[in-house]
């Protein structure tokens, strides 16, 4: 089958919302197919048969008919180009907006691991690729009335060589199975190797400073030319497979058109026919060879569309929580239990236990590479412990501010203004708004911002959540010397009622400010003070 079940009810399901738009579009498109395929040649019949009478008045009335009806065709053409695209801007919106629910709902560990070059690829390009299933279906639509009226009109002019057709079905069908199951594989490689590769150029640019500090321009280069390969390979391969079945069918149906025409010649000759029929037929018989290319070329699509919809049933299908994530923390605001964890081949943490408590003002501190912004991911719940467990008290909040930090699209007001509506904390955000000079900063985009600024967005941000725990990775970082007191200052007053985990590189210059102390040793060890 060139189009699996699971997949076939797959795209039946994103369709539905779309149904009264596609009903229309269905309709249009059958209404052309009807027309042109039974109009066109019939009309060719009567106005050559007119002429070869001398049938003047009867001509002209033909020729005037035909001319409305041409024109009445190419309106509806235009409408129903517009139909169609409409239907897929609607259905690449609502699959993109879809993916991303799923995007969030993904191991923060994936995320991290393929890069948002991946990301983009998956939640843009494939949505705007799986859009074309509209397409698809149209061109089946038109192609099925095409070939079923043009087929009545040559069978009613001459169902002898009309019988000739027959013999075209079989093998269509056999090249349709022999190559649609390669072409869905290929597809499926082709979109997961593009999605890769976005993700290599993606962090090729971003590392643009770094390039151009240590001269490195053929090494990038040759990273780009290495992620390249693969997918321009995939695509070669999908082309190869495609085109060898379009010009093998192709081929077939020039044979077949070619014998027809042989053969409604030799009709006219031995009277059996008319020249309007014969022209008739040829152009009945033009219509049903290029209705049967438009399927057959679009068996290709299908086939392609199939690795694309497998695709995204895998990346919208529900992850299942991770063991133990439902369980409380018995008699802390947190607790981790036997914890371990590593990052590639980096020990973080060995058979690590610890509680924190609701007044608990924790720093964090470790050398360099030992992996504290990776406790605090794992503490955060981004990262899931591969040994162990770590359990939150029942119905207690967490806010965090982790690296890498971004705002949602918009300006610093409108994430401001989200954040207050989500947290109905309006009164909390013009104080921290005030308190840290954050007024210029309102209308203007986070990225625009400088570094120091960003860091008090984040600041803000993290502490606009109401929570009983607040998690923080470096938030003196980029900060003025003069404004870090204050700022410590600030946290400590909004965190008052909660605990507090803080990385600071400085932290030892603020010890004040803290009741208890985690060291990362590097090894896995942790000392609690």
């Amino acid at each position: 089958m060139i189009i699996s079940k699971e997949n076939l009810s797959t795209a039946a399901d994103i369709l539905k919302p779309h149904h009264k738009k596609l009903g229309l579009l269905f309709f249009l498109t059958a209404i052309q197919a009807v027309m042109f395929s039974a109009i066109d040649p019939l009309a060719m019949k009567f106005l050559i048969d007119a002429l070869s009478e001398g049938d003047v008045q009867t001509f002209i009335y033909l020729a005037v008919g035909v001319t409305f009806i041409a024109t009445f065709g190419r309106v509806l053409i235009y409408y129903t180009a517009l139909t169609s695209q409409k239907i897929k801007n609607d259905l690449h919106q609502n699959l993109t907006v879809e993916m991303a629910e799923s995007l969030y709902n993904k191991p923060y560990e994936e995320i991290a691991e393929k890069g948002r070059g991946y990301f983009t690829s998956r939640l843009h390009d494939e949505a705007r690729q799986l859009s074309g299933v509209v397409d698809v279906c149209t061109t089946l639509i038109s192609g099925f009335f095409v070939s079923v009226i043009g087929l009545s009109v040559a069978i009613w002019l001459s169902w002898e060589i009309t019988l000739a057709l027959v013999v075209i079905v079989p093998f269509l069908y056999f090249l349709a199975h022999r190559f649609s199951g390669k072409i869905s594989s290929c597809t499926e490689r082709l979109h997961e190797t593009e999605a890769q590769f976005k993700s290599i150029l993606n962090k090729a640019i971003d590392s643009f400073k770094y390039v151009k500090t240590h001269s490195l321009i053929n090494q990038a280069q040759h990273r780009i030319e290495e992620g390249i390969t693969e997918p321009l390979d995939a695509r070669y391969k999908n082309t190869k497979i495609a085109a060898m079945y379009q010009s093998i069918s192709s081929v077939f149906l020039s044979y077949a058109e070619l014998s027809v025409l042989i053969a409604a010649g030799i009709q006219v000759i031995l009277g059996a026919i008319t020249i309007g029929s014969l022209f008739a037929l040829t152009r009945a018989f033009g219509m049903i060879v290029g209705a049967v290319q438009q399927l057959s070329s679009v068996i290709p699509h299908i086939a392609a569309l199939n690795g694309l919809l497998e695709r995204y049933r895998v990346f919208t299908q529900k992850v299942e929580s991770p063991q133990g994530a439902s369980e409380i923390a018995a008699h802390s605001e947190l607790e981790l239990h036997n914890v371990g964890f590593s990052y590639g081949d980096k020990q973080i943490l060995k058979d690590v236990s610890l509680n924190v408590n609701h007044d608990d003002k924790i720093l964090i501190s470790g050398g360099n590479g030992v992996g504290k912004s990776t406790f605090l991911n794992l503490l955060a719940g981004f990262y899931q412990p591969q040994q162990g467990r770590i359990t939150l008290a029942k119905d207690k909040e967490m806010s965090t501010a982790l690296y890498p930090f971004q705002f949602l699209p918009g300006t610093v007001k409108e994430n401001f203004n989200t954040l207050s509506l989500k947290w109905d904390s309006s009164g909390r955000a013009e104080a921290l708004i005030n308190e840290l000079g954050l007024q210029e900063c309102l209308d203007v985009n986070y990225d625009d911002l400088s570094e120091g600024q960003k860091k008090k967005c984040q600041i803000a941000a993290c502490l606009l959540k109401p929570a009983n725990i607040y998690v923080l990775d470096e938030p003196l970082a980029n900060i003025d010397d003069q404004s870090k007191e204050n700022i410590l200052g600030l946290i400590e007053r909004y965190t008052k009622k909660a605990a507090v985990l803080m990385i600071m590189h400085e932290g030892n210059n603020f010890k004040d400010k803290f009741t208890r102390f985690i060291d990362l040793k590097g090894d896995g060890k942790v000392t609690v003070s």
